[in-house]
């Protein structure tokens, strides 16, 4: 068996990825890289490789205190396992007993989000083993990041109706909008989203959930210190970056006039940082689906910014809301329900 190490594999698609050249993994959404590993923290982060022989394993160093993390592989666009990770370290199996002069495209994501509360919450790829041989991964041509919510972590996606434990299990990852559009535009991406959280405030009307603020790093709403180090937005360049965020806002700026009062400048304000860090990127600010009652807050912020900054290539979706009826665990949309958001959505944006 062949042994490749997690962290000189990602040195190079770093440095390759900027040349636009193939490398022998892809890492999907922000990461921090490591002598130890390769620490992935957001919703749908992970990496995808290309592997020939009869087998191929990744060993994986998890750990939690509260909130375990769960993954799923994908083998040639197919889902074959979605499992919880152990505490230490995992010998995760993504496939064997195969044809081993084929070429199998893995994909491996971390279906839960990345989860502040718990300190030790951490997925570290290590390295990956075969008995045969990596090959290069193209990257797409069209790149995305999206921003959002618990409807872009996929809470609730996975779990039965009327679950109402607030718990890692019923964290779909693979089975929200963002993901859907992802994969039928065949595009790359990140995906930055935090449940509970909002424009200026989160549910709570804690100003410190405003995911605008946590934007220029890897990912520091966790505490681990990796992920508190500046993101190299050169890493990933978007084509789009589509925003769904304002469902958390709705409560605070119907019971505090002070936050109704700064609302629609965050929204403003974030449009601005968006801009200014990706500037090639078209941006959508989509939301809706839970809940209209800042729909035009949002409309008039976005044509506010358009208007002062001259940025016409921004667009604004109102996206129906969901039968709230019909939703799945803890309340919030479904994996059906999440597909008519991206039919809706793409068609939007055309």
């Amino acid at each position: 068996m062949k042994t490749f190490l997690a962290n000189e594999l990602a040195k190079a698609f770093w440095a390759k990825q900027k040349d636009g050249q193939n490398a022998l993994i892809k890492i999907m959404g922000r990461a921090a890289q490591s002598e130890a590993g390769v620490d992935f923290f957001w919703t749908a982060s992970g990496f995808e490789v290309n592997a020939n022989g009869s087998e191929l394993w990744a060993q994986i160093e998890s750990d939690y205190e509260t909130f375990e993390v769960w993954i799923s592989v994908y083998v040639d666009g197919f889902q074959t396992a979605r499992l919880m990770l152990n505490k230490g370290k995992n010998d995760i199996c993504l496939f064997r007993n195969m044809n081993g002069q084929k070429v199998k495209n893995v994909r491996v994501y971390k279906e839960t989000q990345a989860m502040g509360d718990d300190a030790k919450h951490r997925f570290l790829l290590k390295s990956l083993l075969t008995d045969g041989d990596l090959l290069p991964v193209t990257p797409q041509p069209l790149k995305i990041e999206f921003i959002g919510d618990s409807i872009t972590s996929g809470e609730g996606a996975v779990g039965a109706k009327g679950e109402t434990d607030w718990t890692s299990i019923f964290f779909g990852g693979t089975k929200t909008w963002a993901f859907e559009i992802a994969q039928r535009l065949g595009a790359d991406f990140n995906v930055i989203s935090q449940s509970g959280w909002g424009v200026v405030c989160g549910y709570d009307c804690n100003l410190e959930h405003a995911l605008p603020k946590y934007y220029d790093e890897i990912c520091s709403v966790m505490q681990r210190k990796s992920a508190k180090d500046k993101w190299d937005f050169s890493n990933f360049e978007p084509d789009w970056v589509i925003i769904n965020l304002g469902t958390n806002d709705q409560g605070p700026c119907q019971s505090r006039p002070d936050i109704a009062e700064i609302f629609e400048q965050g929204v403003i304000s974030f449009l601005a940082k968006i801009r200014a860090r990706n500037p090639k990127a078209k941006i959508v600010w989509c939301y809706g689906m839970i809940g209209h009652i800042l729909a035009e807050q949002i409309e008039r912020a976005v044509d506010a910014y358009k208007k002062q900054s001259g940025d016409e290539r921004v667009q604004y979706v109102l996206l129906p809301e969901i039968d709230m009826k019909k939703t799945g665990a803890l309340s919030h949309p479904t994996e059906i329900q999440q597909q008519a958001a991206a039919d809706y959505l793409l068609a939007a944006i055309k």
